[in-house]
């Protein structure tokens, strides 16, 4: 099992993910949990090998998910590399929330609003925030 954390995502290269789920909050803390099986091989997320790691990456509320690369089509240079987890700070996106959501206007104390794209083996997630996702590592899948 690998030690997974953000900067490890944000670095690593030749590591996969596979998203288990995702659930989309309305509560005071936390507004994006999402649940993924990592691995160094595809094929082990493919066979659903048990040496897999299972972990929780989990965005604050003011976080917004804002789709897949299948839904809006949207490219951004930035995102040329090979990393599972891309964190960018000037992205197209950023320019639509900052033109349509107002982001340059509300929740300024909030900070820099960064673009997270996460990348599975299947697809890409795009969420905005002001922070960094904790990561918590080694979880035990509750069925």
């Amino acid at each position: 099992m690998n030690n997974i954390d953000l900067d490890f995502l944000l670095s690593v290269e030749d590591y996969e993910l596979e998203l288990d789920t995702m659930s989309l909050k309305g509560n005071d803390h936390y507004a994006i949990d999402l649940y993924f099986y990592g691995a160094d091989d595809v094929s082990k997320l493919i066979i659903d090998d048990p040496s897999r790691d299972y972990f929780l990456m989990r965005f604050e509320k003011y976080a917004v998910f804002m789709g897949t690369l299948q839904e809006h089509g949207i490219l951004d240079d930035g995102l040329r590399n090979p990393y599972p987890i891309v964190k960018l700070q000037e992205s197209i996106f950023g320019e639509f929330a900052e033109k349509y959501m107002k982001t340059k206007e509300i929740y300024t104390e909030r900070g820099d609003l960064n673009l997270f794209v996460i990348r599975t083996h299947e697809q890409e997630f795009y969420i905005l925030s002001y922070s960094d996702p904790m990561v918590i590592n080694n979880m035990a899948k509750s069925e």
